[in-house]
């Protein structure tokens, strides 16, 4: 059986620590994976005629369209965030046995996440709180849908998604084979990994991606309470006037002072390139 402190890291795992994390290799992407069939790193002539079909695989919940949930990594795993598992993963917490999580039972750094979770604000947290806000979240990202900034950094999606409303809709599906050519610099008519390299995100991308990410009210700033648990310690110092709120300028200067490490290239053979 697990002890609650082989359990207190995966709790206190938050989207925001993910992906401060250093080194490692770039996640798999969903769209590339169901277009690239032979998996050699690149978009063959009679792949890309083939698009359209290889990304309705994506189509999770068969409306016709692709939402981020389904076409980026992670949210696209229907297993990543089951209320149950993680109402079994809170309760770990439940000191004293009476069914429910009060703030001292808590560690500090889930402070924010317990007055989230805690909607009749009665100082107690209980398991149907706990499911609610799981069931609403979707995957391990910690928000359902995202805007069309989900697709402006990624060149596929960029190409794939014409309208950028972050909904590859099932016409811009059907055009997949004639928007990715866009793609084919060289005019080959092969797209290879350097042509469908996402482009690294400048400081100013990471802010918009937080913003879109946890701005849940979307009033253009975070407050404490809608920032991810890995950000909770941080935030005094990140909210530089001291109002309250994150802004997109304070994000921009957190994370011009905190670049990312570099990532090793996605796979594939013909991935093997440095990054310019």
């Amino acid at each position: 059986m697990k002890t609650k402190a082989s359990l207190l890291p995966l709790l206190l795992l938050s989207p925001f620590s993910i992906a401060q994390r250093q080194g490692g290799p770039p996640q798999p992407r969903p769209v590339v994976l169901a277009i690239d069939t032979n998996k050699d790193g690149q978009f063959s002539v009679e792949e890309i005629a083939a698009a359209s079909a290889g990304l309705i695989t994506l189509d999770a919940n068969h409306d016709g369209q692709l939402t981020s949930l389904e076409y980026l990594p992670n949210q696209s795993d229907p297993n990543a965030n089951k209320p149950d598992e993680t109402v079994q993963r809170l309760m770990v917490l439940d000191k004293n046995g009476d069914g429910v999580l009060t703030k001292d039972e808590v560690p500090e750094r889930m402070q924010g996440m317990f007055d989230r979770l805690d909607t009749n604000h009665d100082g107690k947290i209980t398991p149907d709180e706990i499911k609610a806000s799981a069931s609403t979240q979707r995957g391990p990202n910690g928000r359902a849908e995202r805007t069309g900034e989900a697709t402006r950094r990624d060149p596929v999606l960029n190409a794939l998604d014409t309208d950028h409303d972050g909904v590859i809709s099932a016409a811009e599906i059907a055009a997949a084979p004639t928007s990715l050519k866009a793609l084919d610099k060289d005019g080959d008519g092969v797209i290879s990994a350097a042509e469908m390299r996402p482009r690294e995100m400048t400081p100013a991308d990471r802010a918009k991606h937080m913003l879109d990410e946890w701005d849940t009210n979307k009033d253009g700033k975070i407050t404490k309470a809608e920032a991810p648990e890995g950000m909770q310690q941080r935030f005094d110092s990140m909210d530089s006037n001291h109002d309250g709120f994150l802004t997109e300028d304070e994000l921009v200067v957190f994370f011009t002072n905190n670049p990312p490490q570099p990532r090793r290239p996605e796979g594939g053979p013909n991935a093997q390139e440095p990054r310019p």
